[in-house]
């Protein structure tokens, strides 16, 4: 009786541990969320994809839906890319591309797998925050976009 009680308890505690949200690297950059509404970038149909760190969004970057094909990279330097729009918060703070600053910014569409609903796309920036003349910066990252967020990407 004692091992059936022993057995139980086990299998009762394996099963509220597996219950709990599966654990991940909350400091690894990853898509937070995906615009599901309809907007335009240049007056084209546009999507903006946030990342950050431990669900927190912090870079947003907004390309047109037209550029959503595997190899796109787009490079915006001082904001020289019309077509890519990326802003980043920090706390109170907002940070930008600008031509005045020595900003950089990219995208690029390493794959795009209808099948599985899966992107991964490449994105890196370098923004500032013109009033304290304060920069933020993104190391070039491949992020992973799937389930309902691939959806709203490729919608």
């Amino acid at each position: 009786m004692k091992l059936k009680s022993i057995v139980l308890s086990a299998l009762l505690l394996f099963g509220t541990v597996a219950c709990v949200e599966p654990s991940y690297d909350s400091d690894k950059v990853r898509v937070v969320e995906v615009t599901e509404h309809d907007f335009e970038l240049n007056g084209q149909s546009a999507v903006t994809i946030f990342v950050g760190e431990k669900n927190t969004p912090k870079f947003s970057f907004t390309i047109l839906k037209s550029d959503l094909k595997k190899g796109t990279l787009l490079q915006s330097t001082s904001n020289s890319e019309p077509n890519l729009a990326v802003s980043a918060s920090v706390g109170s703070e907002y940070y930008t591309q600008s031509a005045d600053f020595d900003t950089s910014a990219s995208v690029q569409i390493v794959e795009l797998d209808k099948t599985n609903k899966i992107a991964k796309i490449a994105v890196g920036a370098k923004l500032v925050n013109p009033k304290i003349k304060n920069y933020t910066e993104l190391a070039v990252t491949v992020v992973e976009v799937s389930g309902v967020n691939y959806d709203y990407l490729v919608k």
